[in-house]
């Protein structure tokens, strides 16, 4: 994320995030500070204090990059299946490393709203928005029918996962996969037969 000012080192810049990263997994948001983040990066305070306006806006920024990584894939044709595909993937990163991390910093985050504001600017926006565009390809593209409410699909999608991360439940790809069927339940359009 960061702020306006001089250019970054690209080195440093990632050196910090992973520091941050790192610390995290090992004491979660409690135990973070900008200091122990530091000393672990070898940079000085006042680099970070100059990039990330807060703890929590740096914390955000290293887990969603490492996140970033997790959900990368090749898509298919069928934008149905990426949509699939794509909860999958995050299903599998909330449940790991990057899951445990964010869950510790949404919960601390009920204490600070600015945590929270990071969270949907950093995630929340641009998830809605890769889904969304997917979402709209299957329509145009006639795999779901046209009244399909893309937005309810997306709220009942990450929601659902959210609900499971927060307490705590397990994310298996059956469980996910259940869950796409329930949303494009009567939704899909079956293709037409080829005459003969």
């Amino acid at each position: 994320m960061g702020t306006a000012g001089r250019p970054r080192s690209e080195e440093s810049h990632k050196a910090i995030l992973q520091a941050a990263y790192d610390l995290l997994h090992e004491g979660g948001f409690a135990r973070f500070t900008f200091e122990r983040v530091a000393a672990r990066a070898g940079v000085s305070r006042s680099t970070i204090y100059r990039w990330w306006p807060s703890k929590g806006a740096l914390a955000m920024e290293s887990a969603f990059d490492a996140l970033s990584v997790e959900l990368a894939f090749e898509p298919s044709r069928s934008p149905v299946d990426n949509f699939r595909t794509r909860l999958r993937l995050v299903a599998v990163a909330l449940k790991g490393r990057p899951g445990r991390i964010i869950a510790g910093m949404l919960a601390e985050g009920q204490q600070d709203p600015g945590t929270i504001e990071i969270f949907t600017k950093l995630y929340i926006e641009p998830a809605r928005r890769i889904t969304r565009a997917l979402l709209h390809q299957a329509v145009d593209e006639g795999f779901l029918r046209p009244d399909f409410d893309i937005e309810m699909a997306i709220d009942i999608a990450f929601g659902a996962l959210y609900h499971q991360l927060l307490l705590g439940r397990t994310l298996e790809r059956d469980w996910i996969d259940r869950l796409v069927d329930f949303i494009f339940r009567g939704a899909l359009i079956e293709p037409s037969p080829i005459p003969n």
